[in-house]
């Protein structure tokens, strides 16, 4: 029978990691393809403050050898790299390096994700949601590229890649999600204890009352609670990024913290969701 094959899009290395490790390690796990395609060299992120960086190599060396430990770690089956260069955050300078990901037509990044997509042949696709999950402009163009190349792949050829590929149509296309009911619980409370939801993280560049109003459905939630030592290696393999998760959810108690990390969420775009929960990203799938 045809195994199981999942490929995901990510924008950065750690995304794959900090996002949903715990599904990545899971599916890995039960002995299916994990193939994850991220997209940009993660050069302009900030970086850790207790992190001791090496000397006379890139921010970008650091975080592909960090990404190569983080995907032995989650035990995924193959890391592919897109040569393209982080846009950092919205506004910022490096949104206008000609290498960066943003500058790229979505057109060009469709054609090379078809390649991917018609090599791997996964039935489950997964990348990020349309609104970058923070505002990440490299997140949202990995969306639109992503799902672009979802439904060309399929067809006999409408564009040009590798010509000797052909057409493969994968089932099923999922966004990352997060329910964003606590999310506007912590937003209400963090001025009480003097925080600005507005301005949070290293840079005060993320912008949580915005975030709680983007809707985001939840259609697929994935028991990862068995694969929480896998996730904390990986996302600890990411040294210079590392900063023990989201300060929103810092602030939350143990208990709750550890319950929200127990699943990952997705919002199904692909096909249009039923009315159940998911509890399965192959559910569903057809096999050969």
């Amino acid at each position: 029978m045809e195994k199981r094959t999942l490929l995901a899009l990510f924008a950065h290395p750690d995304d794959e990691s900090f996002g949903p490790g715990g599904t990545l390690a899971r599916y890995a796990a039960e002995g299916a393809h994990v193939h994850v395609i991220i997209a940009t060299d993660g050069d302009a992120g900030s970086v850790e403050e207790s992190h001791k960086r090496q000397d006379g190599r890139s921010l970008a060396q650091e975080r592909g050898e960090e990404l190569s430990n983080a995907a032995v770690a989650l035990g995924i089956t193959s890391i592919w790299d897109l040569p393209y260069r982080d846009s950092g955050m919205r506004g910022s300078p490096d949104n206008q390096h000609p290498q960066a990901l943003i500058q790229q037509p979505v057109e060009r990044l469709t054609v090379e994700l078809v390649d991917y997509i018609r090599r791997l042949r996964p039935q489950v696709v997964l990348t990020h949601d349309p609104f970058g999950g923070y505002g990440h402009p490299d997140h949202i163009r990995c969306c639109e590229a992503m799902t672009a190349a979802f439904h060309a792949a399929g067809q006999s050829d409408p564009l040009r890649g590798d010509n000797s590929l052909l057409p493969y149509t994968p089932q099923k296309l999922y966004y990352t999600a997060f329910d964003k009911r606590l999310l506007k619980l912590i937003v209400r409370v963090m001025p009480l204890l003097g925080k600005d939801p507005s301005k949070i993280g290293r840079n005060q560049d993320i912008d949580l009352v915005e975030i709680s109003g983007w809707v985001t459905p939840v259609h697929a939630r994935i028991n990862v609670a068995a694969y929480a030592r896998q996730k904390d290696a990986a996302s600890r393999a990411h040294a210079s990024q590392y900063g023990g998760g989201p300060a929103f959810l810092r602030m939350l108690p143990a208990f709750l913290r550890q319950r929200i990390a127990s699943h990952d969420t997705f919002t199904r775009a692909y096909p249009a969701p039923s009315v159940q929960i998911e509890s399965d990203l192959f559910a569903g799938v057809r096999y050969r």
